[in-house]
């Protein structure tokens, strides 16, 4: 803990040494070509981001190829909910063939352990709220 104090206070120190010193050293000439740069980012700020903001809407409206349309992308996320699929628990995989990057073996099994977690805290979550409304309807039916 107190390396990390010293090297904030070296950076620190450094950091303000570095901008006294070049600031001080600026001339005339270096104060007129800032003043010119921010000016010029000033003035021509609002028009770039007109520009920008046509294309994107031209790009908005414009229709969707097909191609576009069954990307990952265009789909909802809400689709995706509960659609969780838990991959086979053999230990021989060296048949499977992967199609993305080839994982070992440990890492499968920490994956699959992962997704069974998931799917048993989600099971347990829907048990509790069937519970709950079970009670809330035994209290107005008596």
């Amino acid at each position: 803990m107190q390396k990390a104090t010293e090297y904030l206070q070296t950076w620190a120190g450094n950091l303000q040494r570095n901008v006294s010193n070049s600031v001080s050293r600026l001339s005339l000439k270096d104060y007129i070509r800032i003043v010119i740069l921010l000016g010029g980012y000033a003035l021509l700020r609002p028009y770039l981001l007109k520009l920008a903001g046509k294309f994107q809407a031209r790009d908005h409206e414009r229709e969707l190829s097909p191609n576009e349309m069954t990307s990952d992308a265009a789909m909802p996320a809400s689709s995706l909910r509960n659609r969780i699929q838990v991959p086979e628990d053999t230990d021989d995989e060296d048949e499977s063939s992967a199609a993305g990057v080839d994982w070992g073996r440990s890492a499968r099994r920490r994956q699959r352990k992962v997704i069974r977690k998931l799917l048993e805290a989600e099971e347990k979550r829907l048990a509790e709220e069937g519970e709950d409304s079970d009670k809330d309807i035994e209290e107005f039916l008596e």
